[in-house]
């Protein structure tokens, strides 16, 4: 027990005595008397673990005081409780200088070829153990260097992180470190750049001097160190870049690459290495690259126009990759917005152009009204396309549109509209208003975007109704879709629904498919309808919540059911089994798909095929012979409580006793 839960026991039973002068000559002896080192470095050495703990938890916390207790925290370190042995390394590791009797049992602790059995975590072990090392200084320096010789990859990670922790006080390292940078292991490779990169720019000249080194893997690790030097080698500017000049291994571009703009060349200079890189064919290159031209506004600003002239590149390849790195810069590309209009027009759209348009944000909305309203219909198509990639930020300039003279323009707006969705509702009384609108187009654009927004619907239904009766077909079924999408499945009627399933509109299908299930048996004749849209993965799972809404009348869907299963979806086979109950007897085509799903992993997919045997097996006894022994397990849960309320349907001479627990 700790001293302060001592104390507060004692404080306890002194109110309750009324001994309170008692009590503050106990706390002043427990705050004038902690325990001696002597006394805890014995504690330490008990078979019991709870003593040891309190003397680990109380040496951790004494700082240098603790350092008499040092050989009995170098063998806690062999101690199998966890808590132990991260008390007793942090003990040592604050002793710093203090603790050099500790470096070869801390350095035999990171060899992973002597297994002692311990289960604490092995990353955890080896960043506290290097951690330890890494406080002592100086004097761990040589005996670290010897280990990062050893044929021992978790020996030499260890010391390397130890090494890199110590910063420049570990320059004597840096041949040793650079050696290393050529390893087998690329873990130990990885972890070497980055503490050559800490020790800093003492390494700085030995890491220059590695870029010319005839194995690329250390001259990649080298330029890597330098790329997470902090501060930077600025002394290496233009090494680094003579180096990415004559460079052809494009392991050893990219870490050059990062390293460009880290040592501080010009942004101008950068910028002509890194565009060849951004547009290589090799995509971890153009990765690099990418992430060197994102790492420097400076870089950034200077490369935009050196792209733009890309996009307009005879190599399809190319122009696309631009384009790819104007989309990552973002507004900051705004300047090459000419060049990226005139290659999405031309491409008609093409997905990298639109994304790299969209990643310039809400600003590039009124040239793209403009394109609509005075470009020819060939030429701007693509721009409705693209509108609603913008999100939410676009929703006041795209209420703005709504108003344009152009239908083209008010039609491309109201459907970027309704595909944000409910975050565009600012925009429903201006859409409200296009709902009059001289335009069938844009009347239909308008009653889709208003159910797309989720307007008020009070408003809203009346609308639609009367719409039914346009003349224009596109604006009657987009009313229709409306209605149905707002609950009006029984003044559309089946045939009304089905017609929706047959239109060009998502998101009527997928209001036709949900009312028709709302229909119940009433939506019989839509069976087939409904399954011919069941491999849209937009539909699928309401194409088969709806026909568990038909019920029995549903019964012909079940081949196509069983066949679905085949995927091993467990969520379609959820729900196909929540569907074969509603049918019933007349699924009688799931029963082996039925049977074979009370063994399923999903304890879920069993409890409802459970229920599912008990609604289409007609044969009671083969039902009861499965049930039964389920319903009556010591093993509770959802299997168990299905199979209970599933075989309390069946006579009780059925039952071969009570069923533990309730349904």
């Amino acid at each position: 027990m700790r001293p302060r839960e001592v104390i507060f026991r004692q404080f306890s039973r002194a109110l309750a005595g009324g001994i309170f002068t008692a009590l503050l000559a106990t706390c002043a002896q427990a705050a004038d008397a902690p325990p001696s080192v002597d006394k805890l470095t014995e504690k330490l050495a008990s078979k019991d673990r709870e003593a040891r703990r309190e003397a680990a938890y109380q040496l951790s916390h004494l700082g240098k005081a603790a350092k008499p207790a040092l050989p009995a925290l170098i063998k806690a370190l062999d101690d199998d409780d966890k808590q132990i042995w991260s008390d007793a390394i942090a003990t040592i590791a604050a002793l710093g200088p203090d603790a050099q009797e500790a470096i070869p049992v801390l350095l035999d602790r990171l060899d992973g070829r002597k297994n002692r059995g311990r289960q604490r975590e092995q990353r955890q072990g080896v960043i506290r153990t290097a951690y330890a090392l890494s406080r002592i200084g100086v004097a761990v320096v040589p005996p670290l260097v010897q280990a990062l010789g050893e044929n021992d990859s978790g020996l030499k990670i260890g010391a390397t992180r130890a090494l890199g922790g110590m910063g420049p006080m570990a320059k004597d390292a840096v041949p040793a470190l650079i050696k290393n940078l050529a390893d087998g292991q690329e873990p130990v490779r990885d972890e070497t750049s980055q503490a050559l990169g800490s020790i800093g720019s003492v390494a700085g000249p030995a890491l220059i001097a590695a870029l010319q080194d005839p194995e690329a893997k250390r001259r990649a690790g080298a330029a890597a160190a330098l790329a997470q030097m902090d501060p930077a080698f600025r002394d290496g500017a233009k090494d680094v870049e003579q180096a990415e000049v004559k460079e052809t291994d494009v392991s050893v571009r990219g870490p050059l690459l990062a390293a460009l703009i880290r040592t501080g060349v010009p942004p101008d200079r950068c910028v002509a290495l890194i565009l060849p890189a951004l547009t290589d064919e090799n995509e971890a290159l153009r990765h690099a690259a990418l992430n060197a031209l994102l790492n420097s506004s400076a870089v950034r600003k200077a490369a935009v126009p050196k792209l733009a002239p890309l996009l307009a590149d005879s190599n399809p390849a190319v122009r696309e990759r631009a384009a790819h790195a104007l989309a990552r810069i973002g507004p900051a590309a705004m300047d090459a917005m000419p060049a990226l209009l005139a290659a999405a027009r031309s491409s008609g759209g093409a997905q990298a152009y639109a994304d790299a348009v969209t990643q310039l944000g809400p600003q590039v909305l009124p040239t793209l009204f403009d394109l609509l309203q005075a470009g020819k219909p060939e030429d701007s198509k693509w721009v409705p396309r693209i509108l609603h990639d913008f999100g939410p930020p676009a929703v006041p300039a795209l209420s703005e549109a709504l108003k344009s003279n152009c239908p083209e323009v008010r039609v491309a707006a109201a459907t970027a509209l309704g595909q944000i969705g409910p975050d565009a509702a600012a925009a429903s009384s201006p859409l409200f208003v296009l709902t009059k609108d001289s335009s069938a187009p844009v009347q239909a654009a308008a009653f889709r975007g208003l159910v797309a927004i989720h307007a008020d619907s009070a408003r809203l239904k009346p609308l639609l109704q009367e719409a039914m009766s346009s003349k224009d077909a596109d604006v009657s079924k987009a009313a229709a879709a409306g209605l149905a999408a707002l609950g009006g499945a029984s003044q559309l009627g089946v045939n009304g629904l089905v017609g929706l399933l047959s239109g060009d509109d998502a998101p009527g299908r997928l209001a036709a498919v949900q009312s028709l299930g709302q229909l119940g048996a009433a939506a019989a004749p839509a069976v087939e309808p409904l399954l011919a849209h069941i491999d849209d993965p937009a539909l699928r799972m309401s194409v088969i919540e709806s026909l568990g809404q038909i019920g029995p009348a549903a019964a012909s869907a079940v081949p196509r059911l069983v066949k679905l299963a085949e995927e091993k979806n467990t969520d379609q086979l959820m729900a196909i089994m929540i569907t074969c109950t509603a049918i019933g007897p007349g699924g009688k085509d799931a029963l082996p798909l039925i049977y074979a799903s009370v063994r399923h992993q999903s304890i879920d997919v069993c409890a409802l095929a459970v229920t599912a045997l008990a609604n289409v097996e007609t044969d009671d006894a083969k039902a009861i012979a499965i049930i039964s022994p389920l319903a009556h397990s010591s093993v509770t849960g959802p299997v168990h409580r299905a199979a209970v309320k599933a075989l309390a349907k069946y006579k009780p001479s059925a039952n071969a006793g009570q069923a533990r627990g309730n349904p």
